[in-house]
């Protein structure tokens, strides 16, 4: 599926687009460390739909805390972000919880890095169909659904 929004999206940019069920106010949340393009075509796409786009730089929880909204997002792109991270597992508590139930995560990593721990955090938190997608030539992308755990102890 491709977007009459401007400026061309690479091949790349148009595949990852496709992995969105894009929606009028769409909220995605966008933790970029470094993988400008995504945020571009993030914005590229979503202008189209309003998307309600929050991108957060920082790597520090405090900050992250009070910037990322709980509950409130339908995607969390990560980008080169967990597998760089000293405290992982606080780190995936905070995303998790500003994912909605039945929300999607996407995580990128650059290809160097193994992917081990990306994928026991996931399943750990309560995400599951998680796919890794080959997409892009430079990151890895691994994608997950979060699952309603209700009634779960």
């Amino acid at each position: 599926m491709s977007y009459d929004t401007g400026p061309a999206l690479s091949k790349e940019q148009e595949d990852f687009s496709s992995l969105f069920d894009l929606s009028p106010n769409i909220a995605i949340l966008n933790l970029n460390n470094g993988f400008d393009n995504i945020t571009a075509a993030l914005k590229n796409f979503g202008c189209t739909f309003d998307a309600n786009i929050t991108t957060v730089n920082s790597l520090i929880l405090n900050e992250l805390r009070v910037k990322i909204k709980k509950s409130n997002y339908e995607y969390g792109v990560i980008c080169n972000l967990i597998s760089n991270h000293d405290d992982k597992k606080n780190l995936m508590k905070i995303i998790a919880s500003a994912i909605r139930d039945s929300g999607h995560i996407i995580v990128l990593e650059e290809k160097d890095k193994s992917l081990d721990d990306i994928y026991s955090l996931l399943e750990e938190f309560d995400f599951g169909a998680i796919n890794s997608i080959d997409i892009f030539e430079k990151y890895n992308l691994i994608m997950g659904k979060k699952l309603h755990m209700w009634g779960m102890s």
